[in-house]
């Protein structure tokens, strides 16, 4: 395939990606990657169409592929910093919008980028830091409220002593608490799978079968290997003993 016919497919990607087109794009910019896969700005354009589908996985190798086939453009890094800002990732976001702009000093979109991560791990941290405050603080409004209620709403109170009645309001703030503190476990854990690679339903079950299916025909055939030559003996002592 030719190089016009490359930068045709190229051109038709880029087309698909201005009608919002996505996944007809990555069709494009795959068919041109495998006829020249050292073209760094089929990578990169690629990225941009996974990652508008969100598939973040996707989008990042491709960032790091475009990275690897020219350090020393700006746009690769900031791919990959689009990919890590996407998922939540903004303090890895950030480093690679610095080293595009290390690169590229001067691009405005770059500075834009970079001034938007740092606002968003700002407004992160403050959310993390009042996320237990306020958390805690609904608990142990709950709790008072339950303390309240069992007080006044029945006619014989189920928790009388005041020492059970502190206890309660303590529990309920405490497990509002450890709630705030499991809430952010699993949104990370929430952000880190959003790069972990798609489950293959396909390819390494095929491999196997595949393996699995060649393992069977070579012991199949040394088994018939085995029988004839079972038989063979069998057949020579069986002769032996007749004729003795």
């Amino acid at each position: 395939m030719t190089a016009e016919e490359v930068e045709s497919l190229k051109n038709q990607g880029n087309d698909c990606v201005r009608r919002k087109n996505f996944a007809e794009a990555v069709i494009h910019y795959t068919h041109a990657i495998q006829k020249d896969g050292k073209n760094h700005v089929l990578y990169s354009n690629r990225s941009l169409a996974f990652l508008k589908l969100q598939q973040f996985y996707y989008a990042l190798e491709d960032a790091k592929e475009t990275i690897k086939l020219q350090p020393y453009w700006a746009k690769g890094y900031f791919r990959k910093g689009e990919v890590h800002f996407a998922v939540g990732n903004h303090e890895t976001a950030l480093l690679s919008y610095e080293q595009a702009f290390k690169i590229e000093p001067s691009d405005k979109d770059l500075a834009e980028a970079i001034s938007k991560t740092r606002k968003e791990m700002t407004k992160a941290r403050k959310e993390d830091a009042r996320r237990p405050w306020v958390w805690g603080g609904a608990g142990l409004f709950l709790g008072l409220l339950v303390v309240v209620c069992d007080q006044f709403i029945p006619q014989k109170p189920a928790v009388q002593s005041l020492i059970l009645q502190i206890l309660l309001v303590a529990v309920f703030s405490g497990l509002s608490l450890l709630g705030s503190y499991a809430y952010k476990f699993i949104h990370s854990n929430d952000q880190s799978a959003l790069l972990e690679p798609p489950l293959d339903l396909f390819g390494d079950n095929t491999q196997k079968e595949s393996e699995s299916k060649s393992s069977e025909s070579t012991g199949s055939q040394r088994s018939d290997k085995g029988h004839r030559r079972g038989g063979v003996g069998t057949g020579r002592q069986r002769f032996r003993m007749g004729k003795s």
